[in-house]
């Protein structure tokens, strides 16, 4: 051991090595599961668009909402296509490559101080408040356009701190660089002000004084404030669709009451620094429950995030060896980055304070921590090296966060990976249950218990599985969620209501005459809701229950091609073995034939599996396909098994009965049988 520790002391880390440590951290961070992950939330809208309607879906589809921004994915989407590893290995390259910015731009900031760039570039790159690095294509081109800004104010300090002849190629790339990631996006728009600052602190390297500092500064930035300018007025005069998604609504108020309007602002303001400094750091400390992760992966987050931990800690103990003194005596950098970081904060949180929407650590608002995650970092970063601590015991603390919050980003990682798997299991079922769907049909579908997913999402590879060859701009089929739609996009659970939906590069356009009701709780079996006995199944949220009355088979075909077929391998993989869903599945598309001999046939193989089923509705199929073969005794035993299980399903049972009792031919057995059902579920045929 004394001869590993003087081996170690003898090394010594260059410059060189910081982007392979924070390499190393992201791929522990968002890398591991890679392989077992798909596409999640507007990644699916986005890859459907692309695969359908080609770049100018893409055009139609950014018009209203960042045109600018669209350029980067019809670049890209060609070169990727639908391949969810490629997007990922993407997303996580410019997730590195924004921390790696970062550094170089930090370094050349406090050149006396280069553990600010190696500190705040690690506590950014795993910056625990923003949860969303699996949605690649959307957040690796945001990722993109910030390292269009980083990348903007490093060559803008190059270009001023050197007597090279490129530095007027530098001062415009950087003008350019700048001027893009503020007509690209407004989330970083207004970090574009600390331009001055950066700039001010940067010449302090070259021995000025403050104030003598003050002129090439401002010198330097005025190039940078006539784009800024520019990209301001395009935005407030030229882009119409700038407020399109999100009003101004503290300006609104400002000028109805400007005094409320400005304690509001305040409360605002205080709130959202709490969440994205405190809130957010003090999320990575939360225990991890075992019940709701499972022993499994609570163990090997904990693994991952002790050697997360050790790994940083270890590079940031070679990393200071032979730089030990220079540390420890410039130290008046600290307040310097506490300064920047809050004035960071600041600036980047106006387009959350003016939209009144403020960042949440909860899916999907927690992508609103994304301005201010530059500004909590210097602040971390800064509050480290102030704090009265010696040396070793801030770089144990910074690979302590360091390592807590890649435990974090893993556990993530985990439940993306079973929210794909969830989703795959719906799209397999729903392969299974409808070969075919007319055009125009709405599916009507209980909320899912996936986290990454709404119903605008799984959308997109409806209509692209079941109608790959449309390219007309009517968009055939859409799935919504009757638990959040109703009252809003979806007016009301009466017949011929119409419904339209705006996809920007396609529309729907239907009503509530042609819907499929469908309801998928796992493990239980996806299932179509029977209008004629679900209508009052308490087992059903409510609105599932009034969109049973809507629902028909009529508009899902038998005949159309195997889901092995439909579903791209490079998705779903290989068909899941069949289990009892499938026969149950199977049994119900017979029931819409008509074929009882093949309702039965399949209940014999799928009571034969030992499975059972995990939700009593699933029984009802069996229940009705053996009565109409005759075989009573077997019907009536089903029967009793699922009314054993809750007196829940008494009235779907009565409503079964009767209409088997309906259309069943007449006979002595099928009278007893009857007598006895409803006796002992107290209805009446």
């Amino acid at each position: 051991m004394k001869r590993m520790g003087q081996w170690l002391a003898g090394l010594r880390l260059s410059d060189a090595s910081a982007p392979l440590i924070l390499l190393a951290v992201a791929v522990l961070a968002y890398g591991l599961l890679i392989p077992a992950i798909g596409f999640f939330w507007d990644d699916f809208p986005l890859s459907w668009i692309y695969a359908t309607y080609g770049a100018d879906g893409l055009e139609r589809y950014f018009s209203t909402n960042r045109p600018y921004w669209g350029w980067l994915f019809q670049m890209s989407m060609p070169l990727l296509g639908d391949s969810p590893v490629a997007w990922h290995l993407f997303g996580l390259f410019w997730r590195w490559m924004s921390a790696a910015l970062l550094w170089l731009l930090l370094r050349r900031v406090w050149r006396d101080a280069s553990q600010v760039a190696l500190w705040t570039s690690l506590l950014f790159l795993v910056y625990p408040g923003f949860q969303q690095q699996h949605i690649p294509i959307i957040y690796g081109h945001l990722f993109l356009v910030l390292c269009c800004f980083l990348l903007s104010l490093y060559l803008n300090i190059w270009a001023l701190t050197t007597s090279s002849r490129w530095r007027w190629a530098a001062h415009v790339i950087a003008l350019l660089l700048g001027l893009y990631q503020m007509l690209a996006m407004e989330y970083f728009f207004l970090l574009e002000l600390l331009r001055p600052f950066v700039l001010w602190l940067a010449l302090g390297g070259s021995g000025l004084a403050g104030r003598k500092r003050i002129k090439p500064a401002l010198l330097g930035w005025l190039p940078y404030l006539t784009i800024f300018m520019a990209a301001v007025i395009w935005r407030a005069f030229f882009f119409s669709f700038q407020t399109e998604n999100y009003r101004m609504v503290f300006l609104d108020k400002l000028r109805e009451q400007p005094g409320a309007a400005l304690v509001e602002l305040l409360g605002n303001i205080g709130k959202s620094l709490w969440v994205v400094i405190v809130q957010a750091w003090g999320a990575v400390f939360r225990i991890p429950d075992v019940g709701a992760v499972g022993m499994k992966t609570t163990i090997l987050s904990g693994v991952v995030m002790a050697f997360a931990m050790f790994l940083v800690m270890l590079y940031l103990f070679l990393w200071r060896h032979g730089r030990k003194q220079a540390l420890e005596k410039k130290t008046g950098w600290a307040m310097g980055v506490v300064g920047l970081g809050t004035l960071a904060l600041l600036l980047g949180g106006v387009p959350s304070w003016s939209i009144e929407v403020l960042p949440e650590l909860i899916f999907a608002l927690d992508r609103f921590t994304l301005p201010f995650m530059l500004g909590a970092s210097l602040l971390l970063a800064g509050l480290v090296a102030w704090l009265p601590l010696k040396s070793w015991m801030r770089l144990l603390l910074v690979g302590m966060l360091v390592g807590l919050a890649v435990g974090q980003h893993f556990q993530v990682s985990n439940a993306t990976r079973r929210d794909w798997q969830t989703q795959q299991r719906f799209f397999w079922q729903l392969a299974w249950r409808m070969p075919e769907l007319e055009a125009g049909t709405i599916l009507l579908v209980n909320q899912l218990p996936v986290e990454y997913y709404t119903d605008n999402s799984l959308t997109a590879p409806l209509n692209w599985y079941w109608a790959g060859e449309n390219t007309s701009q009517t968009m055939p089929y859409l799935l919504y969620y009757p638990e959040q739609r109703l009252g809003k996009n979806l007016i009301s659970l009466e017949p011929g209501v119409p419904v339209e939906v705006d996809y920007l590069a396609a529309k729907f356009t239907g009503n509530t005459s042609q819907v499929v009701a469908l309801f998928y709780q796992p493990p239980a079996c996806l299932r179509v809701l029977d209008a004629g006995i679900e209508f009052d199944n308490k087992m059903l949220p409510a609105e599932m229950q009034a969109a049973a009355l809507l629902s028909s088979t009529q508009w899902i075909g038998v005949d159309g091609p195997a889901a092995s077929e439909r579903l791209p391998a490079g998705l779903y993989g290989e068909e899941p073995p069949y289990s009892w869903c499938y026969y149950f599945i199977q049994a119900e598309l017979a029931r819409q034939q008509a074929d009882w001999q093949a309702v039965a046939a399949l209940g014999d193989q799928a009571f034969a599996l030992g499975d059972y089923p995990n939700d009593p509705a699933e029984r009802l199929v069996f229940i009705e396909g053996y009565a109409h073969i005759g075989n009573w005794v077997r019907a009536e035993e089903i029967s009793e098994e699922t009314q054993s299980i809750t007196p829940m399903m008494y009235p779907v049972l009565c409503h079964l009965w009767s209409r088997i009792a309906a259309e069943t031919p007449a006979s002595a057995e099928k009278d007893a049988t009857l007598a006895r059902i409803f006796s002992s579920l107290t209805c009446t045929p």
